[in-house]
């Protein structure tokens, strides 16, 4: 019978680039594939899991091990990151059959960067601490373009030896001036839908102020100079390119992505007005095809449907 393996317990003294992690990542996604090159590229020995097979084949060619199911890309690995889609992903990837926490020899630290809100990260912590495993909500803010560069923004909630012991991976992918510990278990994800929240409230108020400028006839270069010197002058810049050159060809953050998001705000307080319209934005936009477009080319698409 083979030994088991020693596992380490990961501790915030861990820091040193001379430290070589022994990491799983799981979920493949837009995000999910960039952030774990950052894993490779700083040295460590990468194990990955994607639901469809091809994702995790192509970081096999710049060295990373696949496994055939999340419990055998956990077992032996000091932490394993988890980048899905929704609570429920989660709760099968961390707890179904195959899963994480039958394959993770204890003291595991399970980072989880997925957007799954606070309510089911707590869930997920008590659930994995039955299996002596420890877990941060980490979710992660910017799109694409900042996971390839390593410029995302990090919200973590934990422990805070758990936090600390996690930043030298966050600090991959994240810009360390914006990998914050934000509170206790939950309030990574908390704060990942306030922040959410806004970003919603933007595209959807930028949506109806194009509309109206249509209606009453207002030149484009008008209404873009008021928007952009106005309280959401914050937000439009990215809307105003794609007015002028069109939605890009690869999504970053879709339509999909954000209402789930508001879904998740209105789960947690259901007393949202506001929140409550641009989650109904976000679902007319997906019946009408467009759930899988940029978030940036909603206004446009709120400006023009019929």
């Amino acid at each position: 019978m083979p030994a088991r393996p020693v596992i380490v317990r990961l501790t915030a003294d861990m820091r040193s680039e001379s430290r070589r992690l022994r990491v799983a990542f799981l979920g493949l996604g837009r995000m999910g594939t960039p952030m774990a090159r950052h894993v490779l590229k700083a040295g460590h020995d990468l194990t990955v899991w994607n639901r469809t097979r091809g994702k995790a084949d192509a970081l096999a060619a710049d060295g990373a091990t696949v496994a055939p199911m999340p419990a055998a890309a956990a077992r032996g690995r000091d932490v394993v990151v988890l980048m899905l889609a929704d609570p429920e992903a989660v709760e099968q990837v961390l707890l179904g059959p195959d899963g994480v926490a039958s394959g993770a020899e204890p003291d595991t630290l399970v980072v989880d960067g997925s957007t799954i809100g606070p309510d089911a990260s707590r869930r997920m912590a008590t659930r994995l601490r039955e299996h002596r495993l420890r877990y941060v909500d980490a979710p992660v803010y910017g799109s694409v373009g900042p996971a390839t560069e390593g410029t995302l923004g990090v919200l973590a909630g934990g422990e805070e030896a758990d936090v600390a012991a996690a930043r030298p991976l966050l600090e991959l992918w994240g810009d360390p001036e914006k990998v914050r510990h934000v509170g206790p278990v939950g309030a990574g994800s908390a704060a990942k839908l306030v922040r959410n929240l806004t970003l919603g409230l933007a595209l959807a108020g930028i949506g109806d102020a194009l509309r109206l400028a249509a209606t009453l006839d207002l030149p484009p270069d008008v209404v873009g100079e008021l928007i952009a010197a106005g309280p959401l002058g914050a937000a439009f810049p990215p809307v105003r390119q794609i007015l002028a050159s069109g939605p890009p060809e690869a999504a970053g953050f879709t339509v999909d992505m954000l209402t789930k998001d508001l879904r998740l705000c209105l789960a947690a307080e259901p007393r949202l007005p506001l929140v409550d319209a641009a989650r109904k934005v976000g679902e007319a936009a997906h019946a009408a095809g467009h759930g899988q477009d940029d978030t940036r080319a909603l206004p446009r698409w709120m400006r023009d449907a019929s």
